[in-house]
């Protein structure tokens, strides 16, 4: 294995180079060539977790192989102006570092149009929204608005619509990031965004920072990433300094793993709350079937409650699916038998329900239950 990880950094250190000297070709060539050693490393591993990892730096590859033809990089044969900058960057400034985080159109979704999550609705209100909305009273009971929720649960259970219902929510600047859209190939840019990031919010006197995909941002440190340390280290720094600020931050995170973050953003003045959003139960799954099905012309045979019931186990995106592979499935057959009307019959949903499994198994839930227990 090697060999192997050195003729990957070989070819990355290729392709960064090609890139500082306006090459993209060959950039494009160095940055496929590392994809394909890091997916020889992953078939070698001896270990799903390492062999997992190499897969995603694989993926990262070829996202930058992909991407190069978009960089601005300069023209040939061009000299660095030195000061140890990045050559392909346009400096960064606040207003930039905003613009590119600050969500200026904020999501049209409030909470009573989320099918369920009763409790979970209830604690980020009493946790988030409430203390932000009336600043003076939670500050008569020594209490300091703002703070960090972490919404953990199977993948398609609404964890970031809830964090956009909770932008739509309050009158405060929301900014949106996923650990994908920070974390950078490039030996220190992923702090480097990360740092502009935490500035922008820290510029404004209210925010909202919505972290999607927190595992891929801040996960365990101690492995052989130092990336990954560094970062960790600077979140937990950077965040730390709210506490002693008169700015009011909420720091919403969402992450399908909760198990692999590292336990110091558990800590008070990061995630120190954090709330498990399930699977829905029979009245949500039914909210969800009527949601997407208003207007909708069905088959008289067709009992939502009954199908709200059978679909134990799935998520809400799994019901999602189902009922847009039945509209598919009526288009379809309308179109076929020349008839003037597409209505959904019990055999379209039957049909497709074979196609789609729940996500949320038996297994998958009790993991997330022994999180729940052990970090509560």
């Amino acid at each position: 294995m090697s060999h192997l990880i050195q003729r990957k950094q070989h070819h990355e250190t290729q392709c960064e180079a090609a890139l500082r000297e306006g090459n993209p070709e060959q950039a494009k060539a160095h940055a496929a060539r590392a994809a394909d050693y890091a997916l020889a490393l992953a078939k070698a591993a001896t270990s799903e977790s390492v062999a997992s990892s190499y897969v995603t730096d694989a993926e990262g590859w070829l996202e930058i192989a992909e991407n190069i033809d978009k960089a601005k990089l300069p023209q040939a044969g061009a000299k660095s102006s030195g000061g140890g900058s990045n050559p392909n960057e346009e400096p960064a400034d606040g207003d930039a570092a905003k613009k590119e985080w600050l969500v200026t159109e904020k999501p049209n979704i409030r909470f009573d149009q989320i099918a369920g999550m009763a409790e979970a609705k209830q604690s980020i209100r009493e946790m988030a929204i409430l203390p932000l909305q009336r600043p003076e009273l939670t500050q008569s009971l020594g209490l300091k608005a703002g703070g960090g929720v972490l919404l953990y649960g199977p993948p398609g259970n609404g964890k970031t619509l809830l964090g956009k219902a909770i932008a739509t929510e309050l009158d405060a600047a929301f900014f949106y990031a996923s650990g994908a859209q920070i974390r950078s190939k490039w030996h220190g840019e992923s702090e480097k965004r990360l740092r502009e990031l935490l500035q922008a919010v820290k510029a404004e006197p209210m925010a909202v920072l919505f972290l999607d995909e927190v595992d891929g941002l801040l996960p365990k440190r101690g492995g052989n990433s130092a990336v990954d340390n560094r970062i960790v280290t600077q979140f937990l720094s950077e965040i730390g300094g709210f506490e002693e600020s008169e700015n009011t931050l909420l720091l919403l995170g969402a992450t399908n793993v909760p198990w692999d973050i590292d336990d110091a953003v558990f800590r008070t003045g990061r995630f120190d709350e954090k709330i498990y959003i399930q699977p829905p139960d029979v009245a949500a799954r039914l909210g969800i079937f009527q949601h997407h099905l208003k207007d909708v012309p069905i088959a008289g045979d067709i009992q939502l409650e009954h199908w709200a019931e059978k679909l134990e186990g799935y998520t809400g995106s799994d019901i999602v699916g189902i009922v847009n592979g039945a509209k598919r499935s009526a288009l379809g057959r309308a179109i076929r038998d020349e008839l003037e009307t597409a209505m959904i019959s019990h055999d379209d949903l039957e049909r497709i329900l074979k196609t789609i499994p729940p996500s949320a198994n038996a297994k998958m839930l009790a993991k997330y239950t022994r999180f729940a227990q052990q970090s509560g």
